[in-house]
């Protein structure tokens, strides 16, 4: 069986958000040699709660903008739909990575927002993949789902905050 030449592209752009995270995160964490105080469990959990409260406000926020921005320009509805998508997700992961940046950064050291935005790309793309995953099959052919609905849909919510979290307390060194 013959693939098409789109079929080939569709997983090297699926890896393209964990290449980009692998990229951000790998020399913040090299360079944060000089270790600082750990964090406590309570700034820990802070920066994850906030990163999980900041993301659909920062998505609804930055889409009803972008989408209001394309109109105003003079793109038709479903373009100024499309255009207003794509600024949703953008928000969504600069507000992310931005939240537990702003509470990591209170302290004893500091670290790199763009290693914060690496981990969130990379938490989003295990989002992804979650969500990929729980989808398969038929809807007919699928029972019931509580306990594992659940727990896939927590971890699809927090994910990349979680991976904005690590990312930036392995980035961080002493000021």
């Amino acid at each position: 069986m013959r693939r098409s030449p789109r079929s080939a592209v569709a997983p090297a752009r699926a890896l393209l958000p964990l290449a980009l995270a692998a990229w951000l995160l790998l020399p913040c964490a090299a360079a944060a040699q000089d270790d600082p105080r750990p964090l406590g469990d309570a700034r820990v959990a802070a920066q994850v709660g906030a990163g999980v409260l900041v993301t659909p406000v920062a998505f609804v926020a930055a889409g009803k903008l972008t989408e209001m921005v394309a109109e105003r320009m003079g793109a038709d509805d479903p373009r100024a739909s499309r255009v207003a998508l794509v600024g949703a997700w953008t928000g969504a992961a600069l507000a992310t990575a931005a939240a537990p940046t702003a509470i990591g950064a209170r302290g004893p050291g500091t670290g790199s927002y763009a290693a914060a935005l690496g981990g969130t790309l990379a938490g989003g793309a295990g989002s992804w993949a979650i969500v990929r995953f729980m989808n398969r099959g038929s809807e007919e052919g699928r029972g019931a789902c509580r306990v594992g609905c659940a727990l896939a849909a927590l971890a699809v919510f927090t994910l990349p905050s979680v991976g904005a979290t690590v990312g930036f307390n392995l980035s961080r060194r002493e000021r």
